[in-house]
């Protein structure tokens, strides 16, 4: 039996693929709180410290976050940003007349969601990276 060009080709695309696919970026996880509290419903974003790298977000539900590697975050250091938008428990009028809306405020310090000091170390393989933040 000979090989045919086109099933060679194939064979080459699938084992470059494959090859590529595994373990090329990290699974990067991890727990949020801020003073002992699970933050909820906030956002986290990676930066790389790299002049090119790549940026990565995922939300922070009931405290957890999980970035996937198929979101291209490679090993290296990272600035770390983390925003919460937190219901103080009053009601405001929304742009729609007659309905009220839940207010929110940011819970996060700015030092935590804007040129943030946060920095990760990100490694290959499964990461995970806790944050405990405190208002202190």
């Amino acid at each position: 039996m000979s090989w045919q060009p086109g099933v060679s080709a194939f064979v080459l695309s699938l084992a470059i693929v494959v090859g590529c696919g595994k373990g090329s970026s990290p699974t990067v996880h991890g727990k949020v709180t801020l003073d002992g509290e699970a933050v909820t419903n906030g956002n986290i974003s990676f930066f790389s410290q790299e002049v090119k790298g790549p940026k990565a977000a995922a939300a922070i539900e009931q405290g957890t976050y999980a970035i996937a590697p198929q979101d291209k975050l490679l090993p290296g250091k990272y600035r770390v940003e983390i925003s919460w938008s937190k219901p103080t428990g009053k009601k405001i009028p929304s742009a729609d007349p007659g309905i009220m809306a839940d207010e929110t405020r940011e819970a996060v310090p700015a030092k935590y969601n804007t040129a943030s000091t946060l920095i990760a170390e990100i490694t290959a393989g499964d990461a995970e990276k806790d944050f405990a933040l405190t208002t202190k």
